[in-house]
């Protein structure tokens, strides 16, 4: 036992020795050879000798052993944590231009990122899909001729043109009781012979009696109630007027927005189609390279999950484009095809088109205070209330009423009905509550609380108007620099794809990397898509919140004929400067506070002296 463990010291030494003879001078003299024996497996050395190492017997220390080199992994096993990557082989640079971007090619990008697009077939496709869903049977319909058709059939416009004409009515009911009025009353009547005789000792009378009384009224003073009630009959009119055309305002923003929804959706559905198209290639491609060994199962399975993923989208999109285009038939009034109930009156002709303005946000909230009609309504409505309260302030005061009466009837008297006997009558009444309970009182209360609500109300709207303008521009801004981040990334993306397409064919690129390419550029379009559809709306809001589509008289009637529809014409001229608020509330009108130039400062002192 003792033998065995001696022989690996000898062993260690002596093949130090035959490392130290090759390692030396060629004036030292060669050792003699050592018999050959079997190394026996030796246990892992540091790579540096650690300081309590053991000497060998001649006194030198024992040598490192070199690391052993790490397999490279087989093309058909996951990499390992702890194992080297194959080394990615070296691209050459592309040369890129330092020249600065020229006018032309900044005004010309719009037009080429189209072109770029077109490329990955989205259009062509979308074209045929547009092709393919046109229905000879029914017209096409752009957004203009969408708009014109809601604002003639909208059931809400039509709706509110029939509570203007009863405001219209109930005006002209209140002035109806200055005017004189004319009652004719008539009356015939037959009374037994046997009542006449003993009501008349038996004389000779007429059993039929008739007369016709023809009365004459006219309002003489009642304290201002019929004017103070014609005021606010008025304030009312011209306030379910304005209450019109801030309900056509809406509309035509909700017109905008269903038809660009439409639109929308029909583009997403292309492009989800045409991801679930990529992903099916993607899939079918790792099949084939798991079938030849160069990829895992889990690539497969990675790619079905990936395909599965894809396709609720478009059954989504399908199902939003065909609820949009319902949705827009009931908002433009239009009824279905006879016989065909679910098939849509018309195509839907337009694209997303992307116009970017400029705004200014003072401008824009002066604008929008000065011609918003639900602002102008509101302010009618103070005026309704205040005149109102004069209305019911005459309750404490008399009210005086002449009134004539000719009357013409026959002679009881004699046994000829043509017998007439005829007269006037002529007087004035009149009428005073000098006690009624407090019910002038409390009418006159109601009325100024109510004035008062419409006040807070109004100050309040001006305030929601002021909101609603930088909201519209807030998200205008925010979908212009969405739609400029993403019109960059869809020609990164085109540019990518070009790039792996010129590496496959070169052989230095694979399949796998141009469809990844075209699945991003896919993404990418579908998020430019959206952020013109928001930019769009964003329009839409902006130009309802300014009132921007009111001038509607070419295409829309006067919902009033007559003098009435000339007087509306006026009140719908934007120009025209607004009613006067009573007289308690001017000195507290937040429009002037809006509409009011800036401020200039004061100039200093010092600058005064100076110019002196």
């Amino acid at each position: 036992m003792i033998k065995k463990f001696l022989i690996l010291p000898v062993l260690v030494c002596a093949l130090a020795r035959v490392v130290q003879a090759q390692s030396a001078p060629e004036s030292l003299p060669t050792p003699p050879p050592l018999p050959q024996f079997t190394p026996l497996p030796m246990p892992s050395i540091p790579a540096e000798p650690s300081p309590s190492a053991t000497p060998l017997p001649d006194g030198t220390m024992p040598l490192p052993v070199p690391a052993m080199p790490t397999p490279p992994p087989l093309p058909d096993q996951l990499p390992v944590e702890g194992m080297v990557p194959p080394p990615v082989p070296a691209q050459s640079p592309e040369a890129l231009s330092t020249s600065p971007e020229t006018p032309t090619l900044k005004a010309s990008e719009q037009e080429a990122m189209k072109k770029k697009m077109a490329r990955t077939d989205f259009y062509r496709q979308l074209d045929e899909l547009i092709a393919k869903q046109h229905n000879p049977k029914v017209p096409d319909l752009t957004i203009y001729q969408a708009i014109e058709t809601g604002l003639k059939k909208n059931p809400e416009i039509l709706a509110a043109v029939q509570r203007l004409s009863v405001t219209s009515g109930q005006f002209i009911s209140v002035r109806s009781q200055l005017l004189p009025q004319v009652v004719v009353t008539s009356d015939y009547g037959y009374t037994s012979r046997d009542v006449d005789l003993v009501n008349f000792g038996g004389a000779n009378v007429n059993d039929q009696a008739w007369d016709i009384d023809i009365g004459f009224k006219q309002l003489i003073y009642d304290g201002g109630e019929v004017v103070s009630g014609m005021r606010a009959a008025l304030a009312l009119e011209t306030s379910a007027y304005y209450e019109l055309r801030a309900i056509i305002d809406r509309v035509i923003r909700e017109v905008k927005t269903n038809f660009f929804e439409v639109v929308l959706n029909r583009a997403l559905i292309i492009a989800n189609q045409q991801s679930v198209d990529l992903l099916t290639e993607q899939l079918k491609d790792q099949q084939n390279r798991y079938e030849a060994g160069t990829v895992p199962r889990f690539n497969v399975l990675q790619a079905e999950v990936a395909l599965a993923n894809a396709k609720p989208p478009l059954i989504q999109a399908q199902n939003a484009y065909r609820i949009s285009m319902f949705k827009l038939v009931r908002l433009l009034g239009m009824d279905y095809p006879t016989g065909a109930p679910s098939e849509v009156p018309f195509n839907i002709v337009g694209k997303l088109d992307y116009a970017p303005r400029t705004f200014n946000p003072d401008d824009s909230i002066r604008t929008a205070v000065s011609r918003n009609p639900a602002l102008k309504a509101q302010r009618q409505l103070i005026l309704s209330e205040a005149a109102n309260i004069t209305k019911q302030i005459s309750g404490y005061l008399p009210k005086i009423q002449a009134r004539a009466t000719q009357t013409n009837e026959s002679d009881l008297l004699t046994t000829n009905l043509g017998d007439l006997v005829s007269g006037w009558f002529i007087g004035v009444s009149g009428s005073w509550a000098v006690w009624d309970g407090l019910l002038t009182y409390g009418n006159v209360k109601t009325a100024k609380a109510r004035m008062q609500e419409a006040k807070i109300n109004y100050d309040n709207g001006v305030r929601e108007v002021i909101l609603e303008v930088q909201q519209a521009i807030s998200n205008l801004l925010e979908a212009q620099e969405t739609v400029d981040s993403q019109e960059a990334s869809v020609v990164q993306g085109v540019e990518a794809l070009r790039l792996a397409q010129e590496r496959l064919d070169a052989g230095a690129g694979t399949q796998l990397d141009v469809l990844n390419q075209q699945t991003s550029l896919l993404q990418s379009q579908t998020f430019l898509l959206q952020a013109y559809y928001s930019y769009i709306i964003g329009l839409a809001e902006y130009d309802r919140t300014l009132s921007l589509d009111t001038r509607f008289q070419d295409i829309f009637d006067d919902p009033l004929t007559g003098p009435q529809a000339k007087r509306f014409r006026i009140l719908n001229d934007p120009e025209r400067p607004q009613a006067k608020l009573p007289r308690v509330y001017r000195k507290h009108d937040p429009v002037k506070a809006v509409l009011a130039p800036s401020p200039t400062p004061a100039p200093s002192k010092k600058a005064a002296s100076a110019g002196r």
